[in-house]
């Protein structure tokens, strides 16, 4: 058996306490990494850390994780699966603690962390923090964001403010490292890439779903995201309508929700396509209930850095109609593993999603060579592997003061 078996990843056990907040000290040679996030949401970032606590070789590394402000649907999955969390918040209502860099400098301390590895701006901030105050603690940051120079002026001018201060900065794709590069004027090499992974699901058998596909009597359209401007929802409502007036009629089940749904739900009402369109509402394991169901996925995203829902799809073997964003197009192939079209343009998904639904044999094929991109490319394995080879080079290399 793999020595990180995927059939039971609660097996690879995490840090566990001697006292309440703190991991067991332990004399093992392995190197201890704390992975650091503001929330553990639903959300890329958040299933990278996911997957990392339960994939990363533990006869090697001794890996613990940490929120800065609130746990959350991610990290209370962790927590079924047995991997010990530690909030570092004082404040339970949701909100910014600003003391947090201080506890996670005790954290650290305490519990004789080596590696602190941050995933997202509030992470990366207070790991710089500790980073400088203690100078033999190694810090990695992986940037996770994907729409690169559109980002909020408090993001942009917290990472300007500190991007210099980890040893090791990675990107999740080509085309965001180039972008964050251009935006901090980086020098090339500053930044490393290790691409995304996910893990295959065993499908979910859920009658509910099943039953309610099974009586719309059209084939089902999933799409798996927050309901958010991100996403590109209302073109995907839109493509549904254009569909519609084809004589093409689909039920879209959109699992997720977010701040956009009252007014997504509106649209498709103004559009007469409330009986097209199904807001499940956050779905437990969404990837792994809907994906059996559908007849294809789509992602209409305006911008992403790489999706973890589309390895999820690929990984399914689903057939795909995508947006040109992010790493989509270094990932997957327009014709010959997806179809992949403009981003904010309706009419083309619309056009796309008819040719599939039309052209069943080009869907099979589409969903075949996705599949095959995957398992060459994309597997939990193969990202869990890349960040052991970047903690293993940090744990061997000697600290400097930045």
């Amino acid at each position: 058996m793999d020595r990180r078996s995927l059939e039971n990843p609660s097996d690879a056990s995490n840090c566990q306490p001697e006292a309440p907040g703190l991991p067991q000290k332990i004399a093992t040679p392995r190197t201890r990494v704390l992975l650091v996030a503001s929330t553990l949401h639903v959300g890329g970032a958040e299933m990278v850390i996911a997957d990392l606590a339960r994939h990363i070789d533990r006869s090697r590394f001794d890996v613990c994780v940490c929120y800065l402000r609130e746990n959350g649907v991610v990290g209370r999955l962790l927590e079924q699966d047995g991997i010990k969390l530690y909030s570092l918040s004082a404040r339970r209502d949701g909100r910014t603690d600003y003391m947090t860099s201080m506890r996670l400098r005790r954290f650290v301390r305490e519990a004789s962390i080596e590696i602190i590895h941050s995933h997202d701006t509030h992470g990366l901030f207070d790991c710089s923090i500790v980073r400088c105050l203690m100078p033999s603690i190694r810090h990695i940051h992986t940037f996770h964001f994907g729409n690169y120079p559109n980002l909020s002026r408090d993001h942009a001018r917290f990472e300007r403010l500190v991007w210099r201060r980890p040893d090791r900065l990675i990107a999740v794709g080509a085309a965001q490292a180039k972008s964050i590069e251009a935006f901090y004027r980086m020098r090339s090499g500053r930044l490393r890439i290790i691409r995304n992974g996910v893990i295959e699901h065993r499908p979910i058998a859920d009658d509910s779903l099943a039953e309610l596909a099974a009586s719309r009597g059209v084939p089902v359209v999933a799409s798996i995201s927050t309901l958010t401007t991100q996403k590109g929802l209302s073109h995907l409502l839109d493509a549904v309508s254009i569909l519609k007036s084809r004589n093409l009629n689909v039920v879209l089940f959109v699992a997720g929700d977010g701040r956009l749904r009252q007014s997504l739900e509106q649209q498709a009402a103004a559009l007469r396509i409330t009986q097209n369109v199904e807001f499940l509402g956050w779905v437990p394991e969404a990837a792994r209930r809907l994906l059996p169901i559908c007849d294809l996925f789509v992602q209409s995203s305006l911008w992403e850095a790489t999706s973890i829902v589309v390895l999820e799809a690929m990984a399914a073997a689903k057939p795909l109609v995508v947006t040109s964003v992010g790493e989509t197009p270094h990932i997957l192939r327009n014709r010959e593993s997806a179809l992949i079209v403009p981003a904010g343009d309706s009419v083309a998904l619309a056009d796309a999603i008819g040719e599939l639904l039309i052209d069943r044999n080009l869907a099979s094929r589409l969903g075949a060579c996705a599949r095959s991109a995957y398992a060459s490319e994309h597997g939990v394995l193969r990202m869990a592997s890349d960040y052991e080879a970047a903690y293993h080079e940090l744990a061997r290399t000697r600290p400097q003061c930045r």
